[in-house]
């Protein structure tokens, strides 16, 4: 690579700055870049986070809402190791540790600007960090909706804790035809079996609290979905058309959403939890 001719302190000095650099390259890569407070901007904020190793859905996310109307803030919050695909799907504690980097971000923006709707977005092995981060926010801290695309966690994932931090929807996409899914057998949360992003959240059969599955909403692949960008693939929903045509109108809109089926009807979540025998089983 050098010449033959260059002499060990400028062969050594050029192996330090390669090293330095891709140290570098590798902190810039794993930090989260979403606004920090001091640069923080108001108004009506979407915080997206990618899936492992990809870094490009953003901008299909950022069009789509640009295209229904959004004229908010999309920040990015950057969560991956920089190593590839692999470490940034299985290392769980990475992911919690930037869960909590994430958690501070979103409690910091609450406190400055109270009032602003805030959103949460993530992709694949991001869904794990966003469930991780809202179980972190400290009590009476919440962001308004949540979408999870083809979430990399496990279906029955308990989010009762999660969904106490969030006062509107979480919506999952999925699909049984996600070819990235389909063979997992390791989450991205660190637990096994079929994975959200195949077939939907389901209600866990020893659920901590009923009732916040009514607002919780699958977004299971239909073929009519195919017109709008997305075949069914992992990644396709989140495509700058199935964004502004399904996802925006259901996080931000304030009126009614009567297309919404979430896990647990409203008035089965309210006898649920107001009937002791129910609630026990």
């Amino acid at each position: 690579m050098f010449p033959s001719s260059a002499n060990p302190v400028s062969r050594t000095h050029r192996v330090r700055v390669c090293v330095a650099f891709a140290a570098g390259a590798g902190a810039l890569l794993s930090t989260g870049c979403a606004a920090s407070s001091s640069t923080m901007t108001g108004g009506p904020t979407v915080v997206f986070l990618d899936g492992s190793g990809w870094a490009g859905s953003e901008r299909s996310v950022r069009e789509g809402l640009r295209a229904a109307g959004f004229q908010g803030n999309v920040e990015v919050f950057a969560w991956t190791t920089g190593l590839g695909s692999l470490p940034d799907h299985f290392l769980v504690r990475h992911k919690k540790r930037k869960a909590v980097r994430l958690a501070e971000h979103i409690r910091q923006r609450r406190a400055r600007f109270p009032n602003d709707d805030l959103h949460l977005m993530g992709l694949s092995a991001g869904t794990a960090v966003i469930v991780f981060a809202l179980e972190q926010l400290p009590p009476g801290v919440s962001v308004n909706n949540v979408v999870l695309f083809a979430p990399s966690i496990v279906g029955d994932y308990d989010l009762s804790n999660a969904m106490t931090h969030v006062s509107g929807f979480l919506y999952a996409t999925s699909s049984p035809h996600d070819g990235i899914l389909i063979g997992l057998r390791v989450n991205a949360d660190g637990g096994s079996g079929q994975p959200a992003g195949l077939y939907g959240l389901r209600v866990p059969s020893r659920v901590k609290r009923f009732d916040t599955y009514a607002r919780v909403v699958n977004l299971p692949w239909r073929p009519p979905y195919a017109d709008l960008g997305w075949s069914g693939s992992h990644t396709g929903a989140t495509g700058r058309r199935f964004v502004q045509k399904v996802i925006a109108p259901r996080v931000l809109s304030n009126g009614p959403r009567p297309l919404n089926r979430p896990l647990a009807p409203t008035w089965i979540a309210y006898w649920r939890e107001s009937t002791p025998a129910a609630a026990a089983r």
